[in-house]
């Protein structure tokens, strides 16, 4: 019981190194899909919700980049090799994650920036 306790509480344990390339688009797809759907609503209520549905959003982003770079440290170090299972590039899959997941929760921030310049009626 203690071990597994100890192995949840790890970084290892929430290092995925692909989670920065699928969160961060995930994330942009579902701010722009959210913003679609309450444009009408919004517009109607006389409310703007936009730019804290981009700051959560950036947030999911910005978790699945630090799960990247959390692996990307694991497989990081001095003299260390590369541990390749099986022919996964995992060293080069989590510094693309990292990568991708902070272009994306730019890209979601602007999209938020964007959304406090504009009411929602003009969109």
């Amino acid at each position: 019981m203690i071990r597994q306790l100890v192995r949840i509480a790890s970084p290892a344990f929430y290092s995925v190194p692909w989670a920065g390339l699928a969160l961060g688009p995930a994330g942009w797809a579902l701010n722009t899909q959210i913003n679609y759907a309450l444009v009408s609503w919004a517009c109607s209520h006389n409310l703007n919700p936009f730019p804290a549905i981009a700051a959560s959003l950036a947030a999911l982003s910005l978790a699945g980049t630090l799960s990247s770079w959390l692996a990307w440290r694991r497989y990081d170090g001095p003299n260390m090799p590369l541990p390749e299972r099986d022919g996964h590039p995992s060293h080069l899959l989590s510094g693309i994650g990292v990568a991708s997941g902070i272009l994306f929760a730019i890209v979601i921030l602007m999209q938020g920036i964007a959304a406090m310049l504009l009411e929602p009626c003009l969109r």
